[in-house]
């Protein structure tokens, strides 16, 4: 029996997964996690440094790289954790405090964020890290004057980061030093020719100058560098809003020279024809592009076209012949599908979708389809299974309207609306949902509902004024509606410019209320008076 109990003595020692390592273990067991930060394996990176952890629990640079980890994952209350107990073992560490810097600064806390760097500057005058974190603390909180000192103190200990120079660029400009602005960005384009960053920032200064030349130079010289063909779309569009048609279309003729299997080239082409009513030239340039190109890449470009064409039937085909069943492609379908009025079809679409992924934007199209079918029922209970997600949120508000149940609707139009993430998805539903309100309800109906929306965002307020205001207007009269209209802002053209942005988003008498008020304030000789 002592022989078995040794055994397994021995046994329980070689259990590598379940032994603390020693010492000299921990040092291999750090370097792997440090690969691991290196490679993206955060995950990974943290296991790994926990062994090593266990066997030196006092070691700082152990926790400042699980703390780095914690970080780089998007953790930054846990890696604040873990700075917090390093600092209890040494005080005064330049890297550990510039790191808790960063932490707090990711974390929207920038006074925190300054207090931490200059902590660490204190510790080591000489750790150039901290002036730029501080630096970047200070510009968040708008501090340009002592930001821009610390980047210059910075930028003598790490002369060549382009971001220094960016950061620069980017308060000078925010002051309207356009020129100094154009310095700054100009050496940080040298430093890094690849950052997009830099390109999109010098084509902002030069926009904000009107130097529409250097502009278009600009757009061509950030192609060069990049290869980003998002450039090209740009001065495309940019000349085509200026009516330089055949400048535009000579542009990419050159560049299909040169990129010949490029789809985006093509599709801009062809787009640039479409613009100018040359619609048998477009679909020229989609031949051309596939017969060169037959790839999914360029496919969707084209199933796209004819989706923007509103030539459904041929789009259908023209899916159903390549084969392709992803979830982008079947998405063009389905909508393909529901504006052609097929909703059976459209069903059976959004059914292929949620046997793709069963995702809440999946769920709300098939329950979409269901309600145009009249299969309100059914649509409610599949809808039900993600009634906290905006997108369904708002497909259930519908139902419930289409049901006449303007009580349950409007608890999921609010929840549509206070879920949402995405400002325009606010905006549209904020507009059409009160509006469709307004056409099956009361005036106090739709006043509590907007008074009961949380007013956190500025958009969010000031498109509940509005409607509050448009709900005076079809309930209280057109006159009350006009006045506290027009109390939106002091200056009229303001308004104006707000009620033509939003009055194709309404609908029914939201919208005959506000064409009226834009007919009767909003043309040339009201504005002028």
């Amino acid at each position: 029996m002592a022989g078995t109990s040794q055994m397994n003595n021995g046994r329980s020692w070689m259990q590598g997964e379940k032994m603390i390592p020693n010492k000299d273990d921990a040092e291999e067991f750090a370097n792997k996690a440090k690969n691991a930060v290196n490679s993206g394996d955060y995950d990974g990176a943290i296991a790994d440094i926990e062994r090593a952890i266990k066997a030196s629990p006092r070691s700082v640079p152990y926790h400042l790289i699980k703390a780095d980890a914690l970080y780089r994952k998007g953790d930054y209350e846990d890696a604040l954790d873990v700075l917090n107990f390093a600092e209890t073992i040494e005080k005064n560490n330049p890297e550990l405090l510039s790191l808790k810097s960063i932490c707090y600064g990711s974390l929207g806390k920038f006074n925190e964020s300054k207090i931490e760097a200059t902590k660490a500057i204190k510790a080591d005058p000489n750790y150039p890290f901290a002036y730029y974190n501080r630096a970047k603390a200070e510009q968040y909180l708008e501090e340009y004057d002592i930001a821009k000192k610390d980047l210059q103190k910075y930028l003598e200990m790490q002369p060549n980061d382009p971001d220094a120079y960016m950061d620069l660029a980017d308060m000078e400009y925010h002051e309207g030093d356009y020129k100094k602005a154009l310095q700054h960005v100009n050496t940080a384009i040298k430093k890094d020719k690849e950052s997009t960053d830099a390109h999109d920032l010098k084509l902002n200064i030069l926009l904000a100058q009107k130097d529409i030349e250097n502009y278009l130079k600009e757009l061509l010289e950030a192609f060069k560098d990049t290869e980003d063909f998002k450039y090209i779309g740009t001065l495309v569009e940019t000349l085509k809003s200026v009516g330089s048609f055949d400048t535009a279309e000579d542009i990419l003729k050159e560049f299909i020279k040169i990129y010949k299997d490029e789809p985006f080239l093509y599709d801009a082409l062809a787009r640039v024809y479409y613009d100018q009513d040359r619609k048998d030239d477009a679909y020229r340039t989609y031949e051309e592009l596939l017969k060169s190109n037959d790839d999914r890449e360029a496919k969707i470009y084209w199933f796209d076209f004819l989706l923007d064409d509103g030539s459904y039937d041929r789009l259908i085909g023209e899916i159903e012949k390549s084969g392709l069943k992803d979830d982008e492609v079947l998405e063009i379908k389905y909508i393909a599908e529901d504006q052609k009025g097929d909703h059976k079809a459209a069903l059976s679409t959004a059914d292929d979708l949620l046997k793709l992924d069963r995702t809440p934007y999946n769920t709300s199209l098939y329950g979409s389809q269901l309600r145009k079918l009249g299969r309100l029922d059914e649509s409610i209970k599949a809808l039900s299974e993600f009634d906290d997600d905006p997108d369904v949120a708002y497909e259930l508000f519908l139902a419930y309207m289409d049901r006449g149940d303007v009580h349950s609707a409007s608890k999921y139009l609010k929840t549509s609306i206070e879920n949402s993430e995405d400002d325009d998805d606010v905006i549209s539903n904020v507009l059409e949902g009160v509006s469709k309100m307004m056409d099956h309800s009361d005036f106090q109906s739709v006043n509590d509902f907007l008074d009961g929306l949380g007013k956190e965002n500025d958009n969010l307020y000031i498109l509940t004024e509005a409607m509050h205001a448009i709900n005076s207007g079809v309930f209280e009269g057109y006159e009350k509606g006009k006045e506290k209209f027009l109390g939106l802002d002091e200056h009229k053209e303001e308004v104006c410019e707000f009620a033509n942005n939003i009055v194709e988003l309404t609908e029914g008498k939201a919208k005959a209320f506000l064409e009226k008020f834009i007919e009767d304030n909003c043309g040339e000789n009201e504005m002028e008076e």
